[in-house]
Formats: C-alpha cells, structure tokens, sequence
C-alpha cells in the first residue's frame, strides 16, 4: 500500500488542535485511492470537512441547481466518469435535510480525535475543517468555525489571503477510466527529480503606489521560476507568462488551489514548452480608496466590488510590468510573453487583448466572464495587429460562464479572428477545470508559431 502524507501531526497551541492528511494507493476500488483526514481538536462537537470539498455528480446529472433533481453523490458512491462540481446554491435547504457528505466522527478509542475516510478520484481538493458548524456555506474564518489545517498550511502572502489547503491525488486507471471523460489529473502531481525538473515558487511584495495590501504602497504576487533558473550563465530572456485569478481570489490562488507550479514542472519537463516564469498576481487593493479586500474576511468582502478590467489593466502597465522586469531575468518582447486568467481574469485577459495588444503575443481566456462590448471590425480595422496573436478561450461543459464564452468566440469568428477553444469535458466553475486549461495552453498555444490557422493545435502530422 503507498501512502501519500501531507502532513504530520503536530500541536496548534492556540486551538489544542492537531491535524493530517494521508492519501494512500489502496490497489481496489471504487477509485483505487483513499484519503484519511484526521482532526484532533478536544472542544469540538461536531466537524465537517469543507472548503472546498464538493459533492459529486457524473455527466448526465451535472445541473446542481436543485438538491431534489440534481445528481450529487458521496464519495463512497464514485463510479468512473463522476466528478465533482462546484455550485453551493443558496437554494439548498439548512440542514439536516440536507446532509453534508463529508463528516467526520470522533474515535472511540482515542479522546477528541475527529476522522474520516474517503475513496476520492484523481484532481485536486482544496479543504478546511468546519468546527461546531451545522450549514457549510455559513462556516467562516470571521465566525470561527472555520479552521485551517495547522499540519497543511495553505500557500499565501500574509495571513488571511487563503482559507483553504489543498492536495492532490493520483489517477488509477483500473478504477477510474472513463470512455466518456479523461479525469486522469496526474500533471499535477510533482514532477520526478526536484533537482531536474521542480521549480520553485514563492510570494513577493513589490512598490506600488496607492495599493493598500499587504501595506501601504505594497502590493504582492506569487511568482514561479522553472527549475534551471539561475543555473544558466547569461541566460536573461525567459519567457514569461501572467496568470490572473478570478473574483474573491487573489495571487496565490493559482498555486493553492490550483498546483500551478507542478503543471508547469510538468509541462516544462515534457518539453511542451521551454523553461517559462509564471507570474500570479492580485487584482484587488489597488485603489487607495479602498475597501479592503481581504480573503479570510467574508464578512467585509461583500461590499468589495471587482476591480475595473481598465482600471487594473493601467496599474499594471504602470507598476508590476516594470518591477518585474527590472528584477527578474524575463523577456522584453511581446513574442515571449503571454497573459491569461480566469472567469474575471478571463475579463483581464480580454482588456490586455484589446488595449495592451503590443505588451504579449498570446492570451489565454479561462472560463472568461466577459458580457461586451466584444471586439469588433472597427477595432481590427484600427489595430490589425489583433489578428496576429495567439489565442485560447476555454471553458467548461457545466460552465455557468459558458454562454458569455460563446459569446466571445462569436465576436471573433465575426473579425476573422483564429483563436484555440478547449471546450472541459468535466468542467465546471472550477480548479479542475482551470487546470486542465492550463495544461492544454501550455501545450497548444503558449510560444507556438502565429499566427494560428487551422493546423495550430494539431500537432506535427505523421
């Protein structure tokens, strides 16, 4: 039996509380991988495992809108070709009509020690214990219900910029294969050899002035340098790649949520594409007027707006594309830089297209939000240049976006504009999805030959 450990138990002082995550290979099924959570907190009477931890569904029951028709299944139930799908619709009843599938139970044998097992597929979950709380969505860090894992501690900037951790498990194929889906998530797993092939990430702070997070005039990204980074004399060009997060996010969410750096490990080591800089920023705290947007603050971040595309496209130019550059070893050029993001950093991607079309030669619009005004012919007409870049809109099949991806794509099929589409099979709002979406950019669009037609993406023929 392999086993996977995330984490070791150990003391949180404050919360007498201790924590692990194990994911192990169990050789049968329903997926061939179980993961045990363990949770030893002697004040608790009662502990979910959530955010972040949906409930499952399989590709014909994949609606999620009512939980009297829609096909949500626990764990235990996987059949191959389920998957898991956010939507934590306010429409769900308060329990105990409606039961969370990820509780835990307290040991008999030992005192204040909550547990819980699960067979789960490949993918990445993201998780936070639920103490004394009896509704999920109303467990909050502002509350106190919700607790991070001491053992697991999310990747994040300063404290409060995440409220979840994450892990990864593998693919079996004897249990999980799917003639109708491939779930098979398995590049994001770290790659072999970390002296080779991994990468290393890590959160920055930059000047920005009038930003108002993590301090005043100080702004953050989360960066990943491939693994030769450093380690060629004279190499100063590496292409370079900003990977925007959605609403309620921010700039570490890409490698917290979504193992970021392990895709492009795995990308780099499989020669999809060269050594590459990733750089993940936030678009909220930009403005000196606030209102501060902070993460673990559920609480305050409803009267947060989303930043203005423009507005945000504009500090960037002034700011972080600078501070990059003079710092790091990253090309200067369009043709070796790229742009993309999801849902509304899918709307950030669109806004750099069309108003920052000279600063990056390729664009990646993930499950993008986008409502228009889209591109239009007197836009090319006034910028040919739109017609040369390479583009990715993707998106999932149980998208809520997918009508405004469509959309989009309409617009540019109108201007003659070619563009790769990857269409999810199993995508919902989700990080499964946005990983799967960086994979297939990374392979059919970031540094290939433009402009596109329509042999782009198809590889070499044989």
């Amino acid at each position: 039996m392999a086993v996977f450990s995330f984490a070791l138990l150990s003391l949180l002082v404050a919360l007498e509380a201790s924590a692990s995550v194990t994911v192990r290979k169990t050789g049968r099924g329903p997926t061939g991988y179980e993961v045990e959570f363990r949770y030893a907190n002697p004040t608790a009477k009662r502990v979910l495992i959530g955010g972040g931890m949906q409930p499952f569904t399989d590709q014909f029951h994949a609606t999620g809108t009512d939980y009297r028709f829609n096909g949500r299944y626990d764990p235990h139930d996987y059949q191959p070709g389920d998957f898991y799908i956010s939507n934590p619709s306010p429409r769900l009843p308060a329990e105990p009509e409606y039961k969370w599938p990820y509780e835990m139970t307290q040991s008999r044998n030992e005192e204040g020690l909550w547990t819980y097992t699960t067979p789960l597929p490949s993918g990445i979950y993201s998780f936070a214990y639920l103490v004394n709380c009896n509704y999920a969505p109303n467990c909050t860090i502002d509350t106190g219900h919700l607790v991070l894992d001491p053992d697991l501690p999310p990747f994040m900037n300063v404290r409060g910029d995440q409220v979840a951790s994450s892990f990864q498990v593998p693919f079996d194929a004897r249990f999980q294969a799917s003639p109708e889906l491939n779930t098979n998530f398995d590049y994001a797993l770290d790659a072999p050899d970390p002296k080779r092939h991994r990468g290393v990430v890590k959160t920055v702070n930059y000047t920005s002035p009038g930003s108002i997070h993590p301090a005043p005039d100080v702004h953050d990204f989360a960066i990943y340098l491939p693994a030769e980074y450093g380690r060629v004399p004279g190499k100063k060009d590496y292409p370079l790649l900003y990977l925007s997060h959605g609403a309620g996010g921010n700039g570490a969410d890409w490698e917290n949520l979504g193992r970021m750096s392990h895709v492009m490990d795995n990308l780099i080591r499989l020669k999809h594409i060269p050594p590459t800089v990733v750089v993940t920023p936030s678009f909220y705290n930009l403005d000196p007027q606030g209102p501060l947007f902070i993460y673990g603050n559920q609480s305050n971040n409803l009267n947060v707006p989303i930043p203005p595309a423009q507005a945000v496209r504009k500090n960037f130019e002034q700011f972080l594309f600078p501070w990059v550059e003079e710092h790091y070893d990253v090309c200067r050029n369009a043709s070796c830089r790229a742009f993309a993001g999801l849902s509304m950093g899918g709307v950030l991607t669109h806004e750099m297209f069309v108003n920052a079309t000279d600063m990056f030669d390729y664009y990646g619009m993930f499950s993008p939000a986008t409502s228009g005004p889209y591109i239009d012919a007197a836009a090319v007409a006034a910028n040919p240049s739109l017609k040369e870049k390479g583009i990715m809109v993707a998106y999932g099949l149980y998208d809520f976006v997918f009508p405004a991806a469509r959309n989009l794509q309409t617009a540019l099929d109108a201007v003659g504009i070619r563009y790769i589409t990857r269409v999810t099979p199993f995508g919902s709002h989700y990080w499964n999805t946005w990983q799967d979406e960086l994979w297939w950019f990374g392979q059919k669009v970031l540094w290939k030959e433009l402009p596109f037609t329509v042999q782009t993406g198809r590889g070499k023929r044989c």
